[in-house]
């Protein structure tokens, strides 16, 4: 929860190592983002009142920020501060009451400080994020072995949507290897033809396939289903020989 956290990790800082701490500055009740904002996508064909439902646009994440400055302030704390929060790309933030969740985002819009005359106060942020969502550290898996024979990997998905794993295949020996999630219906992830040592890395959320030996060039024996993890548990059948691992990131919404 964002308005129980005493501080914050911004970048690669600890908010009390600049001297300040995260504060709640209304009264009663905390309040707290639930979900990001959504629009419906769907179009009205004259002659017919019920509209064509066509998709739910989900906005990226927004919320307020607002951290107390510890013991008072002058104009090179300030600028130390500024120089920290001022950013041009979208940077890691997590809070003290759950730092395995991060958010990756960056100030806009409303920002101000409020102090009183001895130099006392705080500063209130409009933080946005690149996406709907939150995000888990990353996780990588212990390389299996499939050189031998096909086997089944179980991938726990503790987050609250369904993710696209990011994986690297080392092919044993020239031919094929299908990746098929057996606790949904979505088509295998399979690859044709490799050569023996080649390396393929996926990355799944950006649908990115690159080969050791022939760069981007390996699209044309690949299927271009990208494997999905639903949420809770997943059982991988890896067919073809092979070594692999998995990387991804639970996402919360």
């Amino acid at each position: 929860m964002i308005r129980e956290s005493r501080y914050f990790f911004f970048g690669d800082r600890k908010s009390t190592d600049m001297g300040i701490e995260n504060v709640n500055t209304e009264g009663g009740l905390v309040e707290e983002t639930f979900l990001a904002t959504s629009s419906i996508n769907e179009t009205t064909i004259k002659g017919n009142d019920t509209p064509f439902y066509e998709g739910k646009k989900r906005d990226p994440k927004q919320f307020n920020l607002n951290f107390y400055i510890v013991d008072y302030w002058n104009d090179k704390r300030l600028a130390d501060i500024k120089r920290w929060l001022d950013v041009d790309t979208y940077q890691p933030l997590s809070f003290s009451e759950n730092l395995d969740i991060v958010y990756y985002a960056m100030p806009v819009d409303t920002n101000d400080l409020v102090h009183n005359a001895s130099k006392e106060g705080y500063v209130r942020l409009t933080m946005r994020c690149d996406s709907p969502y939150a995000y888990s550290r990353s996780i990588t898996t212990p390389l299996y072995d499939a050189s031998k024979e096909d086997i089944t990997i179980e991938i726990n998905n503790k987050g609250e949507c369904t993710i696209v794993p990011s994986f690297k295949i080392q092919k044993i020996g020239k031919g094929d290897v299908q990746i098929e999630n057996l606790s949904n219906f979505s088509s295998p992830s399979k690859f044709v033809d490799l050569d023996d040592g080649e390396i393929i890395a996926v990355t799944g959320e950006k649908e990115i396939v690159d080969s050791s030996k022939y760069g981007d060039e390996r699209y044309d024996n690949f299927n271009e289903e990208y494997l999905q993890l639903g949420y809770g548990m997943n059982r991988i059948r890896v067919t073809g020989r092979c070594k692999i691992l998995f990387n991804y990131r639970f996402k919360y919404r």
